[in-house]
């Protein structure tokens, strides 16, 4: 068994640092696993989670939880992937950060345009329920979350407990299950009273997420309108290129 020596936690986070920008490691890009980490500098693991208790709570570091998770260069924002059905709550789970969402309002009203068309909304069924939250990460304003969700097809929704997420709640209880999201991003300026809930001064730019859910059928099931502090989220998005065929 290799010998395990003691230092500072000083020691430690200056020796992180140090490895970080020797890497020139990017936000998001791994440094090592919590075991890999202690090895290469001769430590305990408890040592270790001392140094990086220090580099999370100055936001340089985060801990990722999973089979690829580790310890990962952070600058306190939530990595936030495009055209998923990964929850937030998870996303900011994984990703090592507390998440909490509070619900700001909730009612049912007369649908507009936008949501008859995109929600393909029966002429005789122009309800919808409008669903506003607040997610917060890590005690922080992150975003409002704006959703229209068709009543004819969830009779009694607002009675579900609307700070969980939406789709585990569609699917447990309407047996409705989510299949696919189409979502688009874009810059929007805030709207002025919304400036106060996110935290930022007012004329600020957003983050601004339009996404529409689909079912199993291909049928929709909600729309909604997010809008994100900038300086807390990073988008990602993922893809492949396949070979076309003759």
């Amino acid at each position: 068994m290799p010998t395990r020596t003691r230092l500072p936690r000083e020691e430690v986070v200056r020796r992180l640092r140090l490895l970080i920008a020797r890497r020139q490691l990017l936000p998001g890009e791994k440094v090592g696993t919590e075991r890999a980490l202690a090895e290469a500098f001769g430590i305990s693991r408890s040592d270790l989670r001392l140094a990086l208790a220090q580099l999370e709570s100055t936001n340089e570091i985060a801990r990722k939880i999973g089979r690829n998770g580790g310890v990962v260069v952070s600058d306190g924002r939530l990595e936030r992937g495009l055209n998923t059905l990964e929850s937030i709550a998870h996303m900011a789970q994984r990703q090592g950060f507390a998440l909490s969402c509070t619900l700001l309002r909730a009612a049912v009203t007369s649908a507009n345009g936008a949501d008859m068309r995109i929600l393909r909304l029966p002429a005789d069924r122009p309800t919808v329920y409008a669903v506003r939250r607040l997610r917060m990460l890590d005690g922080a304003p992150l975003s409002v979350e704006t959703s229209r969700i068709p009543a004819y097809r969830f009779p009694g929704f607002l009675d579900c407990d609307l700070e969980a997420p939406f789709y585990d709640q569609f699917e447990r209880r309407y047996c409705v299950r989510a299949k696919s999201v189409e979502e688009t991003l874009d810059c929007a300026a805030a709207p002025p009273g919304l400036c106060s809930t996110l935290g930022i001064d007012d004329g600020s730019q957003v983050l601004r997420v339009r996404r529409v859910t689909y079912d199993d059928a291909g049928g929709p099931c909600e729309r909604s309108m997010d809008l994100y502090a900038p300086e807390r989220v990073r988008f990602t998005m993922h893809g492949s290129s396949a070979r076309a065929k003759a």
